[in-house]
């Protein structure tokens, strides 16, 4: 953001100013994932030199998780400290700094967090610090969120199409109670006239308290006047309640997201879904519908890499590509959300996205519902038993490496019944990592049938034959080819060798991400030694192998050889089966090399 000084006023030299804030509203006693936001400025009339440095100490209550900023280097854990060199022109203002935090259960009812700025030739300390006070008690927890507009049908959130929407922002009072909390809080409705009346009476004293103005108050009560809540048509369930929780799903679009978004709309329940491009890309259809419904769409990276195994130029490539690519097909992301594939999620990858301007959604609670053994009971305990207020369940429709999936759709119905029954309500994310209300009003569209296979990566659990068809193994440019050396063993042998050699089959070069080799040395064969020109070797029972160099289309990396001695009670046949993945795990090849051994 640029801060318009006019020249007259601007100081001789540079002058830092800082000013904070804070998302959401309120910070709740234990909630996870609060964002404090800093910004500095130049209102001098000169630019900036050397060294700006910002300093945010955290109060009590609050735990920071990660800080950054584009440009800025942060570190540091109680006092976060941000230092940049370039210089800030006039006028001007840096990216922002974002910190996330978690809250204590037992923090205070109000928290002040200060920061300041010094640096950079700076000739007027007197604004270099700056206070920001948090409200950490909410009379409306995980309720409407004040940045979304006044809407009395889909959508209830900015940016999707249709819906009665009034234009106005939904206002919240100094306790955290929204205008919206307050209507919905009153229902249900006997009659349209009955909601019509309430609105008028919330906004009212919304008007009274300084809130709405009285054409604000009008469009408002327009708007409700349109809406057929209250009606025989609203067959809407009770979704107030002040402990909320939300339902995200991992690595879609999978052939149980059609059966899901049934589950979904007969339950009136929106969802938040992680979803991945090239599983998307065989049937954009679901996409597509499901942000029509209501749902929410985030990113999962387009290949779902392990993003913590990867260079930060690589994570940024997939998450734009997945961004771009679900915008293409009619299905934009409905805020910049992420959640790292396999719970990837380091230090550098945080700051990656934070500097992206992604908010990032690691596990709250999950059942471990990618595990195909899991009955839908079993699923649905778990996440029974670990339910809170305000808390984000992680599950999967049809994982991209395992072939669970029919059990967690099952498990859906029975958590939300079970949930309902225990005085919860469902909500969705918002773009600050938390639940906010939300209302189920369905497209009436038909849910769209799976059209072509869906795609797979190598599994991780399970085997081939439980994946529900039809489905298709998405395996990247790497293969390999395993050998032996002599072309029969000998029981008792010694020095015998096995070799493995990965080809790049694509027509591009790959990309210098690392490229791991694994052999887990069968039995009867015991492994003394593993090398090859520009690999790197360790293990013993599995010998893993490892290099970075791009390898041209077409062409071979030199083989990995791994010397062998041969039990003197080892079986007629050995099986040797070794691995190789590429790009954070979603490239992988296999091959399967049958050893014959000849008693002495």
């Amino acid at each position: 953001m640029l801060l318009s000084v006019p020249a007259a006023s601007a100081a001789a030299g540079p002058d830092l100013t800082i000013s904070k804030g804070h998302g959401p509203s309120h910070f709740t006693p234990g909630m996870v994932a609060g964002e404090l936001r800093v910004n500095v400025a130049n209102s001098g009339g000169d630019p900036t030199s050397g060294r700006v440095t910002v300093t945010d100490v955290m109060p009590a209550g609050l735990t920071a998780t990660a800080a950054t900023g584009e440009g800025w280097t942060c570190s540091g854990t109680t006092t976060r400290t941000c230092t940049r060199s370039d210089a800030l022109q006039a006028g001007e203002s840096y990216p922002p700094i974002r910190i996330i935090v978690n809250v204590a259960t037992g923090a205070a009812a109000e928290i002040t967090n200060t920061a300041t700025v010094a640096g950079g030739g700076d000739v007027d300390p007197s604004n270099n610090s700056a206070s920001d006070t948090i409200p950490a008690r909410d009379a409306c927890p995980n309720g409407w969120s004040p940045e979304q507009t006044v809407s009395f049908a889909p959508p209830f959130r900015p940016g999707r199409p249709g819906g009665i929407d009034s234009g106005v922002t939904n206002p919240e009072r100094a306790d955290g109670c929204t205008l919206l909390d307050v209507i919905w809080n009153a229902e249900p409705f006997a009659s349209h006239g009955g909601f019509v009346a309430t609105v008028d009476r919330a906004t009212d004293t919304f008007v009274a308290e300084g809130l709405l103005t009285p054409s604000q108050k009008d469009a408002i009560e327009s708007a409700a006047g349109r809406s057929k809540v209250g009606t025989t048509r609203d067959h809407q369930i009770d979704n107030s309640c002040s402990n909320r929780i939300a339902f995200t799903f991992d690595d879609g679009t999978s052939s149980y997201r059609p059966k899901l978004l049934q589950v979904l709309r007969d339950k009136q329940v929106h969802a938040d879904f992680f979803d991945n491009g090239f599983r998307v890309a065989a049937n954009p259809q679901w996409a597509r519908f499901q942000v029509r419904e209501g749902h929410v769409e985030l990113n999962h990276t387009y290949n779902h890499i392990h993003m913590d195994q990867v260079s930060e130029a690589t994570n940024r490539a997939e998450v734009l590509e997945n961004e771009h690519f679900l915008a293409s097909i009619g299905a934009p992301l409905t805020f910049k959300g992420i959640r790292p594939p396999f719970g990837g999620s380091n230090a550098g990858v945080q700051r990656t996205l934070l500097e992206m301007g992604y908010t990032f959604f690691l596990n709250r609670i999950d059942a471990s519902d990618w595990l195909p053994e899991l009955s839908a009971a079993q699923i649905r305990d778990r996440i029974v038993s670990q339910l809170r207020p305000g808390v984000i369940i992680a599950m999967h429709d049809g994982p991209a490496d395992t072939p669970a999936g029919a059990a967690t759709v099952e498990a859906v119905g029975q958590i939300i019944d079970v949930a309902r029954s225990q005085g919860y309500c469902f909500g969705v994310v918002d773009h600050n990592g938390q639940v906010v209300a939300d209302r189920y009003v369905s497209s009436d569209e038909p849910i769209p049938p799976l059209v072509n296979p869906v795609p797979y990566h190598r599994l991780e659990f399970g085997t081939e034959d439980m994946l529900p068809d039809p489905w298709v193994f998405e395996l990247g440019p790497l293969t390999l080819w395993a050998t032996h050396s002599p072309e029969t063993f000998t029981q008792g042998d010694v020095g015998d060798t096995l070799a493995l050699t990965v080809t790049n089959q694509g027509d591009v070069p790959t990309d210098g991400e690392t490229v791991t080799v694994r052999d887990p040395i069968p039995s009867g064969l015991t492994a003394t030694a593993a090398s090859g020109p520009g690999w790197t070797c360790t293990g013993t029972g599995t010998r893993t192998c490892t290099r970075t160099d791009v390898l041209p289309p077409h062409a071979s990396y030199p083989p990995v050889t791994i010397t062998v001695n041969v039990a003197e009670s080892a079986p007629a046949t050995i099986t040797n089966s070794p691995t190789v993945a590429g790009h954070g795990g979603s490239w992988f090849g296999s091959d399967t090399d049958t050893i014959d051994v000849a008693q002495p």
